[in-house]
């Protein structure tokens, strides 16, 4: 049994699209879809509902707000053995269930992690996002000995999930990596350059001012230990 969780706030254009990406997965591994709507203040909850008849779907609402308390609700609720994570503004490839946990019959690897790519800014900042996204996991790699693990697109065990100490609802950004610096104790996190689709919003004012709005609270966090994140949360 495989679980996917999508947390969501305000994706009412988006998350449509997202669960269809997810209805047609070449697997024959049966799995379920956990949409966890985190707050919203538009039709989120109702149009991630109008898919219940075409694959098995269940919608809870989270009204805690932040990635934190939005991904921890969706992975309580997961029932599968192994529990891939997904973003309300992504789309996954058809072949993404087999990608993301064909690597974790290996023992020895612990969850898997893959990439993203942008399709909606201009030509220019998707060619930049598309490579500099995976070029800053390897650099990361370097910097702290194992592989983030990207909330859009990664896979872990369920059990090797609950060993790292599940996330932090207490987060509201940089849950993904602060449960990977956790997971990385227990084994290997292998990265794939395999992407999935994301939205471009977060890189619509300018590529360098979108990607660099991540870092202060980064350092904030896992530098000086105080959490800080950035004005809008998502």
């Amino acid at each position: 049994m495989i679980s996917i969780v999508i947390p969501a706030y305000n994706e009412e254009k988006t998350i449509g699209r997202c669960i269809e990406s997810l209805i047609d997965q070449t697997t024959d591994k049966p799995y379920e879809v956990i949409v966890v709507d985190n707050g919203s203040a538009d039709r989120t909850f109702e149009t991630a509902n109008k898919y219940k008849d075409k694959l098995d779907l269940k919608v809870i609402k989270e009204p805690v707000k932040g990635r934190g308390s939005a991904r921890f609700a969706g992975f309580r609720k997961a029932k599968g053995e192994i529990i891939l994570s997904l973003d309300g503004d992504s789309i996954a490839p058809r072949d993404w269930i087999e990608k993301l946990t064909a690597p974790l019959s290996d023992k020895n690897i612990v969850a898997v992690t893959g990439t993203g790519r942008i399709e909606d800014c201009s030509r220019w900042t998707n060619i930049c996002f598309d490579i500099i996204q995976p070029t800053a996991m390897v650099a990361y790699r370097l910097f702290a000995g194992h592989f983030w693990l990207t909330g859009f697109n990664f896979a872990i065990r369920s059990d090797d999930y609950k060993k790292a100490g599940e996330f932090n609802p207490a987060l509201l950004s940089n849950e993904d990596i602060d449960l990977a610096n956790r997971v990385n104790k227990l084994g290997k996190i292998k990265f794939i350059r395999f992407p999935v689709i994301v939205d471009g919003r977060r890189v619509k004012n300018g590529f360098l001012k979108g990607m660099l709005s991540y870092l202060p609270g980064y350092i904030n966090q896992f530098a000086f230990k105080k959490p800080q994140d950035l004005s809008d949360i998502r």
